[in-house]
């Protein structure tokens, strides 16, 4: 299989929430890699729908200090093990929110 990123990924282990507008709904999850150009998750495929739209709420944080990132992306690819998601409509807002989340994690890890 040929790789097609255009970025790295760092492995990760973080909360998520998919809202998919068109199926399933809200779905939690786990991100298990991610980088500039998207995020790989832990998630049964069945869930949603593949090259669909959705909406990703990353979850920083514990309890009533948690806060939510919300990244657009699109499903590119569906495993046994999870999906593959590439960001969308990447936008300055979008890529803050990102370095937010990779900054979090960099942070619990060093912890």
């Amino acid at each position: 299989m040929i790789e097609r990123r255009w970025t790295s990924r760092a492995p990760v282990n973080l909360d998520v929430e998919v809202l998919c507008h068109h199926g399933a709904g809200m779905a939690a999850c786990k991100a298990l890699d991610i980088g500039l150009g998207g995020v790989f998750l832990k998630i049964n495929p069945d869930e949603i729908l593949p090259d669909s739209n959705v909406e990703l709420f990353f979850l920083l944080g514990e309890g009533e200090s948690r806060i939510k990132h919300k990244i657009k992306a699109k499903i590119v690819r569906t495993t046994m093990h999870g999906m593959g998601l590439m960001f969308r409509d990447f936008d300055a807002t979008a890529f803050r929110s990102l370095q937010e989340v990779l900054h979090y994690y960099k942070d619990t890890k060093t912890q």
